[in-house]
């Protein structure tokens, strides 16, 4: 939850006696502090079966287990006041859908808080630094070459980027699909490396935003 904290610094507020749905909350420990910090009721929504008994077992052992639970995806009809979705955006291979599901479980007026790092052209896109420290390696050599490489370190019949859960989400992709949803950005933040955020507003931001966060909000029936 800090990284939700330090680009929404009124996150705690916000999510204050709500509803809350943590899109893609993998072990569950984002999930319960969000409880622990006051909101009424969190959905951990995660597609890993494993990590979802793992997230199961711990809010028992906390006491959490009135407060939080864990699904495989949206319960129909839950109807949230916050969704967060936290370093999660660049494995959506259907960006689009997921982001409708999102926006279909949200109350009037609800908020999805999105932060994600690092989109596709940045130096770091391709997830790759595990065995190789050059920058952008992904722009220089084709696909198959770095998948290959990538089997030396981790053994699998993963070819292509999606086969290991990439979409390639660049920042044009990424918004693209928010001005599809017929969602109202209520804030965005580009962070880019080193601290010269000054060059998302010039053509080389693709190679240079390593964080994109926003805000994004239901239209109000």
């Amino acid at each position: 939850m800090d990284v939700f904290q330090e680009v929404f610094p009124n996150l705690r507020r916000e999510i204050a006696g709500k509803c809350v749905i943590d899109f893609g909350s993998g072990l569950g420990y984002q999930s319960m502090a969000l409880a622990v910090a006051g909101a009424r009721r969190v959905v951990g929504i995660e597609i890993d079966e494993q990590r979802i008994e793992i997230g199961r077992a711990r809010i028992t052992e906390q006491g959490l287990a009135r407060k939080v639970c864990f699904e495989r995806k949206i319960p129909n009809g839950l109807r949230a006041d916050v969704i967060l979705s936290q370093n999660s955006f660049e494995h959506f291979l259907d960006s689009k859908r997921i982001l409708a599901e999102m926006s279909a479980a949200l109350a009037p007026g609800g908020k999805i808080y999105i932060t994600f790092a690092p989109p596709w052209n940045a130096p770091w896109g391709a997830h790759m630094a595990f065995f190789c420290r050059l920058p952008w390696v992904h722009l220089f050599f084709p696909e198959r070459t770095i998948m290959e490489v990538r089997s030396l370190f981790r053994p699998g019949t993963e070819r292509t980027y999606r086969e290991v859960g990439l979409a390639q989400m660049s920042l044009a992709q990424f918004e693209r699909t928010v001005k599809s949803s017929g969602l109202q950005i209520q804030f965005r933040r580009y962070d880019c490396i080193r601290g010269m955020n000054a060059l998302q507003w010039t053509p080389l931001r693709e190679l240079f935003v390593n964080r994109v966060s926003c805000v994004l909000r239901a239209p109000q029936n």
